[in-house]
């Protein structure tokens, strides 16, 4: 069974995904703990800060197993004194599949079609590959879902606009400062989203931009191409002083900038724009009733997202369509993986039967009556062979029932079926 549970920015707010955000080290638990239970084969976590998401292809449990397993295991891990699975979203099969190749085509996106979700799921993959929690079939899973990110992106025109809520945490800041060029601007964060931060002011013709980062070298390989600043870390306070526009974006437990730090350090600029676009979050709440000050999270991008998502609506049926079709493409596959150890278990069984057969007459035939009656035996067990394999596919609906699939195994597993009586 593959499937998915999680939350996303469609079905939790902020201040629940902000709970349940899962870093390498909570990944690396949460594998250890779930794989353990034997019933997980492969499993894949997904932690952005629109979604957190596990994927996993399991055995042996039904779907309400495996959502209590995961919650159970989440609440533990992110020690979330309430039950989580009210809030978490479940998936199995082929409505699981369909969600990870929309959500990789950024169709399930806050901002339709972004592309940053492709960088982040293909390093969540390099991470489950590390862990050594994912295998055959999820490989063949992501890759496919990506190829069919790959077409929509060149069949479509989401790959122009709003690319991330990067680009919307920009639009923000001009809705407040009509003359962005001439603003301080201040970074917090030089990873992938601070990076499509810094492109879009950069595309805005901003020159007064400064970058903090924990780690300073990675905040000049950043900052160089575009000639802005480096502040070091340890003087953020003195950056958020003469900054007019914060936009900050780094993983960290809880947020590290509040009222009681921010407004000492205040310089008395007439408006000052903070944009948290971190997941956990950034930037306290109280922060929002310092006096000239506008504090936004992602969540409070709608209007720009709601624009975006007005004018590529029309090519939304174009991209479900392709995504539809690398599914289906997906589904046959995996359908054929579903059946394989049965038809090998039907092969087997029937030419030992055939073998054994033939073996209990071999003394008793001259070789012309011996070959004619192996050449018959031969034919009829092919007859029988496709004969069960297509009613096996039938039955099963070319796989998809791998209930049914399981009775076959059983019924042709060898093993199973000369184990003595208990009598």
């Amino acid at each position: 069974m593959i499937g998915v549970i999680g939350v996303s920015h469609k079905s939790a707010s902020v201040k629940v995904r902000e709970k349940l955000a899962i870093d390498s080290g909570d990944a690396d638990v949460i594998t250890r703990k779930l794989m353990d239970q034997g019933y997980f084969k492969e499993l894949l976590i997904l932690s952005t800060c629109n979604r957190t998401e596990l994927y996993f292809n399991a055995e042996g449990i039904c779907s309400g197993g495996t959502l209590k397993a995961v919650s159970t295991v989440l609440a533990e891990v992110k020690e979330i004194a309430e039950d989580t699975r009210p809030f978490l979203y479940q998936k199995v099969q082929n409505m699981a599949i369909s969600h990870l190749f929309s959500v990789v085509a950024g169709l399930d996106s806050m901002i339709l079609g972004e592309y940053q979700i492709v960088a982040q799921v293909k390093q969540a993959f390099k991470e489950a590959e590390a862990r050594k929690s994912v295998g055959k079939v999820f490989h063949r899973m992501f890759n496919k879902a990506l190829e069919s990110s790959k077409q929509v992106r060149v069949q479509t025109p989401f790959n122009r606009g709003a690319l991330s809520v990067s680009y919307a945490a920009v639009e923000k800041s001009l809705e407040y400062f009509p003359d962005l060029v001439n603003r301080n601007i201040l970074i917090i964060g030089a990873g992938d989203t601070g990076e499509l931060v810094l492109k879009n002011f950069a595309k805005k013709g901003c020159q007064n931009i400064t970058i903090t980062n924990r780690t300073e070298d990675k905040a000049f390989q950043l900052a160089r191409p575009y000639k802005a600043k480096v502040l070091p870390f340890s003087e953020i306070m003195k950056g958020i002083h003469d900054a007019e526009i914060v936009v900050s974006s780094i993983s960290c437990k809880e947020a590290f900038l509040n009222a009681a730090n921010v407004l000492p350090s205040l310089n008395g600029h007439e408006h000052i724009v903070m944009i948290d676009l971190g997941v956990p979050r950034n930037i306290d709440d109280d922060v929002a009733a310092i006096p000239k000050v506008k504090l936004f999270n992602i969540d409070d991008l709608e209007e720009v997202i709601a624009l975006n998502f007005s004018r590529k609506q029309e090519y939304v049926s174009i991209a479900e369509e392709i995504v539809s079709q690398k599914v289906e493409e997906f589904t046959v596959w995996l359908n054929e993986q579903n059946l394989a150890p049965a038809i090998k278990k039907i092969d087997e069984r029937i030419s030992k039967i055939y073998n054994t057969e033939l073996e209990l007459h071999k003394g008793s035939l001259t070789e012309e009556e011996y070959a004619a009656l192996e050449k018959h035996s031969l034919h009829i067990s092919k007859k029988l062979k496709n004969e069960f394999v297509k009613r096996l596919k039938e039955v099963t609906d070319n796989g998809s029932i791998t209930d049914f699939v399981s009775v076959i195994n059983l019924l042709f597993d060898e093993e199973k079926n000369e184990q003595p009586s208990a009598n």
